[in-house]
């Protein structure tokens, strides 16, 4: 028994050993900062596409409104042509893309405001890891 008792102290101490290097103050700093940037190369990634969805939605907000302005321009120009069977099919189509937009709005804001949080997550970040690098 005392061999086994002899070897668990020898284990115990070694393992006590790789903890207090493992714990050096420099060493742990380094470590976050590496786990820090490689969390920032994931929210500029990520911060790239939610920006890119941002724009694709704004880009069909605005289309559906030039739609929209386009279907009115025609259905006045059918009136005055006294063509009201096609300015009807015209403000139909405009009556159409009116509750599309109102979806296209609502993408538009869910995408601004997720835009807008992940600039403020890359921000905080950069500023933590300006941080970190002063401390050390």
């Amino acid at each position: 028994m005392s061999i086994l008792t002899r070897f668990k102290d020898i284990m115990a101490s070694n393992i006590n050993v790789l903890l207090d290097k493992a714990e050096d103050p420099e060493k742990m700093i380094d470590q976050y900062l590496q786990n820090l940037n490689k969390d920032l190369g994931k929210v500029k990634a990520e911060t790239a596409s939610v920006l890119a969805e941002e724009q694709r939605a704004k880009r069909k907000l605005e289309e559906c409104q030039d739609e929209m302005n386009k279907m009115e321009r025609y259905a006045a120009k059918a009136m005055e042509a006294g063509n009201e069977g096609d300015a009807r099919k015209f403000l139909e189509k405009k009556a159409l893309l009116t509750t599309n937009l109102s979806e296209l709005q609502t993408a538009y804001q869910l995408s601004s405001q997720n835009s807008q949080q992940m600039k403020q997550m890359h921000h905080k970040l950069m500023r933590e890891i300006e941080e970190w690098k002063r401390a050390r």
